[in-house]
């Protein structure tokens, strides 16, 4: 038996930040990781390696783009799969090293293999034939286990042309066709990168409208700009039967609910994940998850168990690498009585790394209209500004939204290049409480995307003055 302040399973985004969280605050920390290298998904299969490839998949588009343009270049043969995936070998290689340097630095002690709970206070850590190598006997358990994507039973999985967003990145060869089914976020990123890359894209959505939790008139740009890069895009529907069809290679074939029969190379399927909470002996603890194996938690990521918190992932919404470390940082603050950082973290930038980028911080139009909040909107336009058209983006859009009396940002929402960067100018402004006449009188570069928000903020003030004047606003 080996005894800790806190034991943590998981060595994911949540986990580590939990854990070097811990060490900052002098508590000894176990960390649990059943993988064969610490990172997760994130790391792994997920954020970094699909937006590395992402990066990939740009720099081909835009040697097109450039070639439309007059400017001879192009790229000898066939991209193949090798091609594709160097650079995120590499990537993923230095992040891996730069997490375990930073474990060793804050002297976490890793332990390799699945850990189990025996009870409570107790973790039994098992080998590969599932033996028990050690317990760990903590004050404090922190679940952070993460989550896999889902795979019914009617999916025929082959790892040749049937993959999951775990899976994808193992492709022995480069498809001409790719079928995605499920229009989440991981299936949208994924069908924007192989669309940037020339293949043929069929995305089929489960829901009737795409990804709702965005901002409506942002989901409506992306869209559109799906389809410039000639993806199909279907919604309302979902598979019945998934064929394999025999060949060299071979191909896939599904029919759909709506009566629809669709082919192609490759299919990806990335409908719904659920919680890493299998054999986590939770029964043991008195902690029930959901159908979906998420954990329920209050607002300090406690579960049922007062002193086991859960963080990530394997909690559900919002899943992202970013809440995920606030989310493992809190979580060992509230345990061990230490000060910080207090704010929600529903108020948190959200990015979606498509082609083009989304992003969004505050409230949408949705939840101000919902809650009876009136509101006007500002607007910057790519296409009017030098920079979206030296960059090529002449789509882009960056909405602002403004409470209508103090005219207070309470919203940011930006699809088009560099959203995801430009949302942190936002959320400073939205944690300032700044008005649209703070962000109309700063000073920006020229020309740069940035004075999108000047520009959006003088519309702002314009709607809020025909607001006034019962005149209909403008870009209505």
């Amino acid at each position: 038996m080996m005894r800790f302040d806190v034991v943590i399973l998981g060595a994911g985004p949540a986990g580590e930040r939990a854990a070097i969280q811990a060490a900052k605050l002098g508590k000894r920390a176990a960390l649990v990781e059943q993988a064969r290298v610490v990172g997760g998904t994130g790391v792994v299969w997920g954020a970094i390696p699909s937006k590395t490839l992402r990066e990939s998949a740009l720099f081909v588009q835009s040697l097109t783009n450039r070639k439309l343009d007059g400017i001879p270049c192009g790229i000898e043969g066939e991209i193949t799969v090798a091609d594709f995936m160097h650079r995120e070998r590499q990537v993923v290689a230095r992040e891996l090293e730069l997490i375990n340097r930073s474990l060793d630095r804050y002297a976490i002690e890793l332990f390799r293999g699945r850990g189990r709970f025996v009870d409570p206070h107790t973790v039994a850590v098992s080998g590969a034939g599932g033996q028990a190598r050690v317990h760990l006997r903590g004050d404090h358990v922190v679940i952070a286990t993460g989550s896999s994507p889902s795979r019914p039973a009617d999916v025929p999985f082959d790892a040749e042309c049937v993959f999951d967003s775990g899976t994808i990145l193992t492709m022995p060869r480069m498809p001409r066709s790719v079928l995605v089914l499920g229009a989440g976020v991981i299936g949208v990123e994924y069908a924007s990168i192989f669309a940037a890359l020339g293949l043929e894209v069929t995305l089929v959505d489960t829901r009737t409208e795409l990804l709702p939790f965005l901002d409506r008139e942002i989901a409506t740009i992306l869209e559109r700009e799906l389809r410039k890069l000639g993806m199909v895009v279907m919604h309302d529907d979902h598979h019945e039967r998934i064929e394999i069809r025999p060949g060299k290679p071979p191909t896939v074939r599904v029919h759909t609910h709506m009566g629809n029969t669709l082919e192609a190379d490759v299919l990806l399927y990335c409908v719904g994940r659920d919680g890493n909470t299998a054999d986590l002996g939770l029964e043991a603890v008195g902690i029930t998850p959901t159908p979906r194996g998420l954990l329920e938690v209050n607002e300090d990521f406690q579960t049922a168990v007062p002193h086991i918190y859960a963080v990530g992932d394997v909690i559900g919404y919002p899943a992202l690498a970013s809440t995920s470390m606030e989310q493992g940082r809190r979580a060992i603050r509230h345990a061990f009585g230490a000060t910080g950082p207090r704010r929600a973290t529903k108020l948190l930038p959200f990015a979606i790394y498509a082609i083009p980028e989304v992003s969004y911080i505050g409230e949408t139009e949705a939840d101000l209209v919902a809650a009876g909040t009136p509101y006007v909107v500002g607007r910057g336009r790519y296409d009017l500004n030098p920079r979206g058209q030296i960059c090529g983006d002449m789509g882009g859009l960056l909405k602002l939204l403004f409470a209508a009396d103090s005219l207070e940002l309470v919203g940011v929402h930006i699809v088009g290049a560099q959203a995801a960067e430009l949302v942190h100018i936002g959320q400073a402004f939205l944690y300032a409480g700044a008005t649209a006449d703070d962000i109309s009188e700063m000073l920006y570069n020229y020309p740069t995307l940035s004075d999108l928000y000047r520009h959006a903020a003088l519309e702002g003030q314009q709607n809020a003055r025909r607001r006034a004047q019962g005149v209909p606003p403008l870009g209505a």
